[in-house]
């Protein structure tokens, strides 16, 4: 199980984000992630009293005040990459006979002077189990994409077929990156049933108790559990590496997610039998990277 709160970067400061995710990934043992997310309504900021925000229109993604939010949280997830490495991995000595907890040698400022942030660093958190928690983005166009580029490990898209998620890789595929590559996720809305017909009935049954079809931002997928394997076989020979379903109601969908999907899938031999790693950043194929400040000699 992976562990990946949500936190806005438009109202929250980066330190106390980074503690309080390296804190998780401590208690679960390398479990833990982020997704950062922009806050962009004016009732949010009002809510929290620290900035006012001007309208916006949400729709338009090139909206001057929303691409200087993204910029701000590419800013936000740098200071917390930073601070999550500002501890060598065995600064902490826990030594009771002299008193000393940590090898002050082994913290490292971070010193990250920016627009929106001034962090002197160091964490007052030992550096996570995974060395560096996941990050992961979710992202509907282009602006988002490439803050997903910047900063994540993980970016979760919103393609409605086969054909948008291909456009969808090949778009982020574009965007010039360092490091690992960015790992493509699609989110689908999921209603299951034994049947494809059974399925659709019961999806009408829910909309009718609800008074509307609601609308999602992703793909919405009503039928079996094997059908639903087929089209994130199909989706995934267009490039997308993974997915984030989304069960149309608890605990039904969630149950056939667990019981006739995955088994579906490893009737396809495309599911695992047994997990090949204990951390989140093992399980999604990534390795655990070499702390920046200890490969430079930095102090």
């Amino acid at each position: 199980m992976g562990l990946i709160p949500t936190a806005t970067t438009t109202h929250t400061e980066p330190f106390h984000v980074a503690v309080g995710i390296a804190t998780l990934d401590h208690v679960s043992r390398g479990r833990a992630g982020w997704r950062p997310q922009v806050s962009y309504r004016r009732s949010e900021a009002a809510h929290f009293g620290r900035r006012e925000l001007p309208p916006l229109d949400p729709a338009n993604s090139a909206e001057p005040l929303l691409l200087d939010l993204l910029t701000e949280a590419g800013d936000a997830v740098e200071v917390a990459r930073r601070l999550w490495d500002s501890w060598a991995d065995d600064a902490e000595i826990r030594d009771v006979a002299t008193g000393r907890f940590v090898d002050r040698d082994k913290l490292h400022y971070i010193d990250f002077q920016g627009r929106w942030f001034s962090v002197k660093g160091p964490s007052i958190t030992p550096r996570p189990p995974q060395g560096q928690p996941v990050v992961a983005a979710l992202a509907h166009a282009r602006p988002a994409y490439e803050f997903a580029a910047r900063g994540a490990d993980v970016v979760f898209v919103t393609p409605h077929d086969r054909a948008e998620a291909a456009a969808i890789v090949a778009e982020i595929a574009g965007i010039p990156r360092t490091g690992e590559p960015l790992r493509i996720f699609a989110d689908l809305v999921v209603f299951l049933g034994g049947s494809a017909a059974e399925a659709a009935e019961r999806k009408a049954r829910l909309d009718d108790l609800h008074g509307a079809v609601p609308t999602s931002d992703a793909a919405v997928f009503t039928g079996t559990a094997a059908e639903l394997a087929e089209v994130l076989l199909d989706w995934r020979e267009a490039g997308v590496e993974g997915f984030r379903l989304r069960p149309g109601a608890l605990p039904y969908d969630l149950e056939l997610i667990t019981r006739e999907l995955t088994a579906a899938l490893r009737r396809r031999s495309a599911f695992r039998e047994a997990y090949e790693a204990a951390t989140l950043r093992g399980l999604l194929g990534l390795p655990r990277p070499a702390n920046r400040y200890e490969k430079a000699g930095a102090r």
